[in-house]
């Protein structure tokens, strides 16, 4: 489906914390495949001055000497060869293991279908396919093949359809980059690559032949162009974006009347309108931006529907208003959500809104009626704890298909009749010997924090079991609860998994994010020590049995509590993790820095953000104490966590604790394990499935092995 809303609410978190999310907002197929495209030159965004006095730490093998950058970057990487090595025959017998598991409930899973027109569009082993709905498998014609591009392996992140069926607009990423090209495809007789457009983001078709898109440099999107396919081709540029703290994408209306020019911060919006018809045409904008107001733009019938923070609450409500009468004195209130939902997705139907709801930690469905404004509201079950939407839903349709999952539960279909109002579930949930229990912790301040539990049925003495406890608390983004096997294979293993849905994150709607970013940042610090405290007092698991994850920025927490309270967690696990938060917003040169004041305050202009970061940020507060183990991942081409920051992180955690040794001065303390692995190639985003299994495979290793556990 073309994710409208979803995609808007992930474009306004575009950030260096927002990783996952980054490359499925606006993608109708979302594939990742493995990739030998030729990675590019990794360059240090900076470096710790022209050498690096290096101190020993126990167990690592680099000798004392100065440094340059790459000679450390050589080093941790030959590190890991060594250090990975103790883990070798843990980590083959998970990875078989999950390989098993990953055939079972992830690959059997069909791609997803996109059905326009007549034909339906899908994916399989990097090609594309079109076929007649109603047609057997027989008459299946292949239009692009990402390995006769000369991709032998690539990700497919985005397919658009020219109203006449006439060119397929598809964009291709390498593994090692987060910039796309746009593959034009002329479907016409033989299908026949017409034009390649490079560093592209978002895309549509306005015509037949009349594309538009948002170029993309170093992370950034502020320019829309058009492209013709006619008797003659033509590019021109439609719009700027002047201000760095915007994000640019468009989007086309579902009944294709309006594509939509975007631009989104993370506190503000502003739409253009560009009539379908008349592409050519200036852009006419909806609403000046205004502090404070996001806003987001449907049509039907000669109106515009608007999802947007406008008004009080402060929480998102549908508002609609005649076109022509654009300006938010004319928006008139259609349906407000309740206070502490969020709000993950919505979906227009010709009579019907679909909004895809969280409350409290349960899914509803709510469906508006266009006509009567009236509202069923469908309250989901409670095993589910993620949607995953379904590609393209017709706007003529009568039936919303949908997806509910959990990180123990694979995706199960539903379908949702509109006029019927009845809720069809489509395929049985997996049978599994799994408790889900949801709490709340009391943090510092009294608030509640919502937590998320999961563990085996069969489990008994459950402070004696493993815990893995996971946080993100960042951008109004949810931590993500979809389907791992992974996590599947921890349940038969006898872990507790808990989810901390601590503040900065989105899952109890817009004011929880508010409360725990900029100066409210250390809100989710308080947050997540109080889940662990009471997860230890409830009798799941114990200090000595627990590890914490987080990754991007859920680093931030997860390091703040390594810092803060070490004694309450055995082991850290860290994906691309955003550890030194001050250095990064005082670097303007960074391409995300001025976008990300508006999550972590202003240190350049405001002393006050200065001391505030300094208060919290993981790398600034380590001190000789004794820590947890740590096993960080890192990849070489991440544009948005910069590396050297890791490094240096890695480098003053190893002299702490080393520090912290020599002053106790005892034989036989436990030294805890400070690992850092730096993956050639790869970005933040997305890493090649092979990759990622192995990525998960040292992760879980890493964990049974610090924990005395031994997997057969």
């Amino acid at each position: 489906m073309h994710r409208t809303v979803k995609s808007f609410l992930q474009t306004l978190k575009f950030s260096l914390g927002c990783c996952r999310y980054y490359f499925n907002r606006n993608c109708d197929l979302v594939i990742a495949l493995c990739s030998q495209i030729k990675p590019q030159e990794f360059q240090f965004t900076k470096c710790l001055g022209n050498s690096w006095n290096n101190t020993d730490s126990p167990g690592h093998i680099v000798p004392r000497r100065f440094f340059s950058c790459k000679d450390l970057l050589k080093s941790e990487q030959e590190n890991w060869k060594v250090t990975s090595a103790r883990y070798m025959d843990t980590a083959e017998r998970i990875k078989k293991k999950l390989e098993v598991m990953y055939d079972k409930y992830t690959f059997s899973m069909s791609s997803p279908v996109i059905r326009f027109g007549d034909c339906v569009y899908f994916e399989e082993n990097g090609c594309i396919f079109r076929s007649k709905a109603d047609s057997d498998e027989g008459s299946v014609e292949v239009l692009l093949s990402t390995e006769d591009l000369g991709f032998d392996d690539a990700i497919i992140q985005r397919i658009r359809i020219s109203p006449d069926q006439r060119y397929m607009a598809t964009s291709i990423k390498s593994s090692n980059s987060e910039e796309a090209s746009c593959i034009v495809t002329n479907l016409e007789k033989l299908p026949m690559v017409e034009y390649i457009i490079p560093n592209v983001f978002s895309f549509e078709w306005a015509t037949n032949d009349v594309l538009f898109y948002t170029s993309q440099k170093n992370l950034v999107c502020h320019k829309v162009l058009l492209v013709t396919f006619a008797n003659r081709k033509h590019a021109e540029l439609v719009y700027t974006e002047q201000d760095p703290r915007f994000f640019v994408d468009i989007y086309c209306t579902k009944d294709r009347r309006f594509l939509t020019i975007n631009s989104n911060s993370k506190t503000s919006s502003e739409v253009w309108l560009v009539d379908c018809s008349h592409p050519f045409n200036s852009p006419i904008l909806v609403q000046q931006r205004t502090k404070g107001v996001i806003y987001h733009v449907e049509h039907r019938n000669d109106e515009l529907y608007i999802l947007t923070t406008y008004g009080e609450p402060a929480e998102y409500k549908l508002m609609k208003t005649p076109v022509g009468s654009y300006g938010m004195e004319n928006w008139q209130l259609v349906y407000t959500l309740k206070e502490k939902t969020k709000l993950i997705d919505l979906e227009m139907f010709r009579d019907h809104c679909v909004m895809f709801l969280k409350h409290y930690g349960h899914l509803y469905l709510n469906v508006i009626s266009l006509v009567s404004h009236s509202v069923q509201s469908i309250k989901l079950p409670a095993w589910a704890c993620a949607f995953e939407s379904e590609p393209h839903p017709e706007y003529n349709a009568s039936i919303c298909y949908f997806q509910l999952t959990s990180p123990i539960q694979p995706p199960t279909r539903f379908a949702y009749m509109l006029v019927e109002n009845h809720l069809v579930e489509q395929e049985a949930p997996i049978t599994i010997n799994c408790h889900t229990v949801r709490l709340e912790a009391k943090s510092k301040d009294e608030i509640l924090v919502p937590i998320t539990v999961f563990y085996n049925t069969n489990s008994k003495e459950l402070h004696r079991k493993p815990l893995l406890v996971h946080v993100y608390g960042a951008y109004g983004i949810d931590l993500n609860m979809s389907f791992k096997a992974e996590k599947l294979m921890l349940i038969e293993d006898g872990w507790i998994l808990a989810y901390c849905h601590v503040r900065g994150g989105g899952e109890l709607g817009l004011s929880w994010h508010k409360d725990g970013c900029m100066h409210n940042k250390l809100k989710g610090l308080h947050d997540l020590k109080a889940c662990i405290m009471l997860l230890h007092e409830l009798g799941f698991s114990q200090p000595k049995y627990t590890a914490l994850t987080g990754s991007s920025a859920g680093g931030v927490l997860a390091g703040a509590l390594c810092n803060a309270n070490p004694d309450l967690i055995r082991a850290l696990v860290l994906q691309t993790p955003f550890l030194d938060v001050l250095n990064t917003m005082l670097d303007t040169d960074l391409p995300l820095t001025i976008e990300e004041q508006e999550e972590w305050g202003n240190p350049l202009a405001d002393e006050k953000y200065m001391e505030y970061i300094k208060s919290y940020c993981p790398y600034h507060n380590i001190k000789p104490q004794a820590y947890p183990s740590v096993l960080i991942t890192a990849y070489e081409n991440d544009q948005r966590i910069p590396l050297i920051g890791l490094l240096r992180y890695v480098h003053k955690l190893r002299k702490a604790e080393r520090d912290h040794a020599r002053s106790l001065n005892k034989k036989g303390n436990l030294i805890p394990n400070i690992i850092l692995n730096i993956q050639a190639g790869g970005n933040h985003c997305a890493p090649l499935w092979e990759d990622s299994l192995n990525e998960v495979t040292s992760h879980l290793a890493f964990l049974y092995k610090e924990f005395g556990l031994e997997r057969e």
